[in-house]
């Protein structure tokens, strides 16, 4: 039996994204950005791992134990400095990501109201944010399933933003991180045609971000 293709391989994403911004356009000349305001869904689910990983293979080098599992160390210097200095009862650790993991695995988000906290926690989550979505792959392509729903479709990575929503349930995802899509129609197809052949988005080396790079 000869089973018809169909739709197989056609992006209907691009299409419709393209549909709706030339009809925006139609109605409203005047408009010339489109973008979207997302949430980081996956990020602090990440974070997290990789601090449990890490946390995991010290208690297991303390006590002599094989680890079997790979951790890398993400905070520099200076950020773990920052993070021993809020250590006490309720963010207690021997090291900084240890502090971090357990102010971040707080159920009920106390850290993200808290004017100690929020300073020292805003340049690392910041800085670890753009990581993910920018250089976190799976399968060579971005981690993150919305933004590789966006990158797909030929869109510019144009800025992150701290505490852009604050709800218990953003917080719980992508500490309260938002993130900014940004559609421009004459690059849409470039966009999405070297994301599609390589993974990579050009705009992330035509453009500095400043947003953005002050964090990779």
């Amino acid at each position: 039996m000869y089973l018809q293709p169909g739709l197989a391989g056609i992006n209907l994403g691009k299409f419709l994204i393209k549909r709706v911004i030339t009809l925006v356009k139609k109605d409203m000349p005047h408009v010339s950005t489109f973008a979207t305001l997302n949430p980081i869904h996956g990020f602090m689910q990440w974070l997290l791992s990789k601090l449990s990983r890490f946390a995991e293979n010290e208690r297991s080098t303390q006590s002599n134990s094989p680890s079997s599992t790979f951790s890398e160390k993400i905070l520099p210097p200076e950020e773990e400095q920052g993070l021993m200095s809020l250590s006490d009862d309720s963010s207690s650790g021997g090291n900084g990501m240890e502090v971090l993991l357990n102010l971040i695995s707080v159920k009920n988000c106390e850290w993200a109201t808290s004017p100690r906290i929020l300073p020292v926690l805003e340049p690392i989550l910041m800085r670890l944010c753009a990581r993910y979505l920018l250089q976190e792959k799976k399968r060579g392509k971005a981690l993150d399933s919305v933004a590789n729903f966006h990158l797909q479709n030929g869109v510019m990575v144009e800025r992150i933003n701290w505490m852009g929503d604050r709800s218990e349930k953003v917080i719980h995802q992508s500490g309260g991180i938002m993130v900014n899509y940004v559609y421009r129609l004459g690059n849409i197809e470039d966009y999405a045609q070297s994301y599609f052949e390589s993974g990579k988005n050009p705009c992330l080396s035509r453009y500095p971000f400043p947003s953005l790079s002050n964090f990779t």
